[in-house]
């Protein structure tokens, strides 16, 4: 086993899955229950999370209450909540050698699939094999170029074992209809990203682990909840058993 592969295996390393939050909302701007994610950090760090998946600067500010989870950074960048469109281009503005340094436990980067989606699907291709080269996992997250048909099988089944292919060792993958068989499909793990709005989310979360799926990255659904520690519980016992 080289050392990839035991970063890897480390992300699952409670009873084979991965719980994380996810707090990397506001690289596109303002969002309401992350106003001070040290806050969120502190409440939630003792709790049954393994990880915290946020932003490079919310990582430098929270190094202390970040020291007994995994660390999940995320890389790559799109545009803000202002703009004037959705790019499919997300470049990932964080070296191999920061993540490193900053002792990141796997990076996150986007990828965009639909449209003119070449660019993105190359970017994601060469990063991957640059953080591996420094041993560092990479979880891909799976968008689509018409950000509204994110959350549709066409776009989650083929982007999952199209960042499988190009060596992604986790995919972030949004719950659809036929889950069961973007899990059969990728021969890698998969995370859920959450599910769709308005669904109920242990609904969506005992479907998926039904389905297969090796983990949980949820954001709104708990940080904004009143009653988060509560809120965690009970998804863990669904994702853990």
């Amino acid at each position: 086993m080289n050392g990839l592969q035991r970063n890897v295996e480390k992300l699952f390393s409670n009873k084979g899955k991965l719980f994380a939050m996810a707090m990397d909302l506001p690289q596109v701007g303002l969002v309401e229950g992350l106003q001070d994610p040290k806050k969120v950090i502190t409440t939630c760090k003792d709790s049954a999370l393994d990880a915290f998946l946020v932003n490079v600067g919310v990582a430098q500010l929270a190094e202390e209450e970040l020291l007994h989870k995994k660390l999940l950074l995320r890389t790559s960048a799109g545009g803000s909540n202002l703009a004037t469109e959705f790019t499919n281009i997300q470049k990932n503005h964080v070296s191999p050698e920061t993540a490193l340094a900053m002792g990141a436990d796997a990076v996150v980067m986007m990828m965009v699939i639909g449209g003119a989606d070449y660019a993105s699907v190359q970017d994601a291709a060469r990063d991957i094999d640059a953080f591996h080269r420094l041993q560092i996992p990479v979880i891909v997250e799976i968008l689509a170029d018409d950000y509204g048909q994110t959350q549709t099988y066409d776009i989650q089944a083929n982007g999952a074992r199209i960042a499988a292919e190009l060596g992604a060792d986790v995919v972030k993958a949004f719950y659809t209809e036929n889950f069961q068989n973007i899990v059969a499909n990728c021969p890698v793990p998969i995370i859920l990203a959450g599910g769709p709005k308005g669904s109920d989310i242990f609904d969506t979360a005992r479907a998926a682990v039904e389905a297969g799926v090796k983990g949980l990255c949820f954001g709104r659904n708990l940080f904004q909840s009143e009653d988060k520690l509560e809120r965690i519980q009970r998804l863990n016992s669904i994702l853990r058993g």
